[in-house]
């Protein structure tokens, strides 16, 4: 059983029981469920037993003590390897309740089948969390979903979820799913609203900045409709997250819940995601954004990356070259697959430690963040800085979309709607898609040379890896701007793409 269904009657009970285990209990959760996972794919699929003698291991030799030596899985080497059926348990497509497909971010569409067992404590998990942070069960709640719909795992799955929520008709909330419709999620703001005492938006990071950012343009007093976010789909930097609350008239030194964000993927199987964010991963990465030391200390780094909790009897993660390496069980489980996010874990104790040995207390950091040591639990953490091949080596050092991300952010830049990274003819190159459709040339020209100094100075404060290529190799490491009206260019493809593609090749702006 999930942890997430342990307590499902009342959230003050979870809060309390989770914040008193100690965190062993997390963690021998990890290898059980791993070897749950492995001996259901050797003993219940066609095709990972194949991968494992193609790589000249007999599957009937596998044992846990030789699970790190098992070869990884990848979408190239295993996904595209082995027929849909193959990878399936039992072979048994019509055990599946629903077919969905990823978005192809990592290039190209799969399907992943869904067993009902899969979903079945969703509902709890949500229901749980609903409570929990946004106190639904007494105030009255508008729940908007801009989730891409049709057969997207993530949206259609959570808008099923939060109507069967709602129709349990034991708490005052609302649901209305506009999906990616900017124009119908402004409106439905504007007409409902109103009749509640709070909003909950749900959507993709980008495009929850494009309708605050288009409502403000528009006349929408956010402020007055006292809006939360819930974000999925990729992660967000902190810098933004402060743009956002802002927007909002919210104060993120006060409000810790307002912007809750979740790692997950379609590939990884379970319908309520990996890792979450919660009150105390959000204070740890707020310390950290104003602590370079204690971000060194914690990532190895001062570039900050995204920071969830995480059950390890629901995902078993390792590192390994610096990415996350995970074991999950699905319609098609997964041993050791690389999703090719760059990240690691860290232990709950390791987090504690470090911020003794700043010299800061967490119960009372919680305290003055209106939370209490209630909302502290004992869980591993799990970091990302985003998928590799959306990342950037500038002479070796890696630049982030989300570096960008927090500078656009961090300056309260509303004009760049978009913007992508790349090294083209040897050159590092960032491109900025501009809100206005009818861009000049001269326009852009000026722009380029506006944003340049704001890019340049803004990576070398939130990247100190690139900080320290550019000052020894300035030539290789000072980026060609370009500026581009909306939706041209390198950015007319992004198009009614439900996610953005955030790195580019052989754009003639290098040449």
């Amino acid at each position: 059983m999930s942890l997430r269904t342990l307590v499902s009657s009342s959230p003050g009970l979870t809060r309390l029981l989770l914040s008193h285990a100690p965190p062993s209990l997390f963690e021998r959760r990890g290898p059980a469920f791993a070897r749950r996972v492995l001996d259901i794919a050797i003993g219940r699929t066609a095709a990972y037993p194949a991968f494992l003698a193609e790589h000249g291991i007999d599957p009937s030799d596998v044992t846990w003590e030789r699970f790190t030596d098992l070869p990884v899985t990848t979408k190239r080497e295993y996904l595209d390897r082995y027929p849909l059926r193959d990878r399936v348990v039992d072979g048994d497509l019509h055990r599946s309740y629903v077919i969905e497909r990823s978005s192809g971010t990592g290039g190209g569409c799969y399907y992943w089948p869904r067993l009902p067992e899969q979903d079945a404590d969703a509902l709890a998990h949500i229901d749980m969390g609903m409570r929990m942070y946004y106190h639904i069960d007494t105030v009255p709640t508008l729940l908007l979903s801009t989730l891409a719909l049709g057969t997207w795992v993530g949206g259609v799955k959570f808008a099923e979820v939060l109507r069967r929520l709602a129709a349990s008709g034991k708490y005052p909330v609302t649901v209305v799913t506009p999906g990616t419709n900017l124009e119908e999620t402004l409106q439905l703001v504007r007409d409902l609203s109103p009749e509640y005492e709070q909003t909950l938006l749900f959507g993709y990071p980008p495009f929850l900045k494009t309708v605050l950012d288009e409502g403000a343009a528009r006349g929408i007093a956010w402020p007055r409709y006292h809006v939360r976010l819930g974000t999925g789909g990729e992660g967000f930097p902190e810098e933004w997250r402060e743009h956002v609350m802002a927007r909002l008239g919210l104060d993120p030194e006060r409000d810790l819940l307002a912007i809750m964000g979740g790692y997950g993927a379609a590939d990884l199987g379970g319908g309520n995601g990996v890792g979450n964010e919660n009150a105390f991963t959000v204070l740890v990465r707020r310390l950290c954004l104003h602590d370079a030391p204690l971000c060194r200390d914690l990532f190895g780094e001062e570039t900050l990356p995204n920071l969830y909790q995480y059950d390890p009897g629901s995902a078993y993660i390792e590192e390994m070259a610096e990415q996350l390496v995970l074991t999950v069980s699905a319609a098609i489980p997964l041993v050791r697959y690389a999703i090719h996010d760059l990240g690691g874990t860290i232990p709950f104790e390791t987090v504690a430690a470090a911020l003794r040995d700043h010299g800061l207390d967490a119960a009372a950091l919680m305290k003055e963040h209106g939370r209490s040591v209630a909302d502290i639990w004992p869980m591993p953490f799990l970091y990302c800085y985003g998928r590799a091949d959306g990342t950037v080596s500038v002479g070796g050092a890696n630049v982030y979309p989300e570096n960008v991300a927090a500078i656009l952010a961090g300056a309260d830049d509303t004009d760049i709607l978009g913007h992508k990274l790349g090294i083209v003819n040897e050159r590092f190159v960032i491109l900025l898609e501009h809100r206005d459709p009818m861009l000049t040339k001269a326009d852009s020209r000026a722009l380029a040379k506006r944003y340049h100094p704001l890019i340049v100075e803004g990576l070398q404060r939130v990247n100190s890896e690139y900080r320290d290529q550019y000052a020894g190799n300035r030539r290789v490491a000072d980026p060609l701007i370009e500026v581009f009206a909306a939706g041209s260019g390198p950015f007319k493809d992004d198009v009614g793409r439900l996610k953005r593609r955030y790195t580019v090749q052989g754009h003639p702006a290098a040449a």
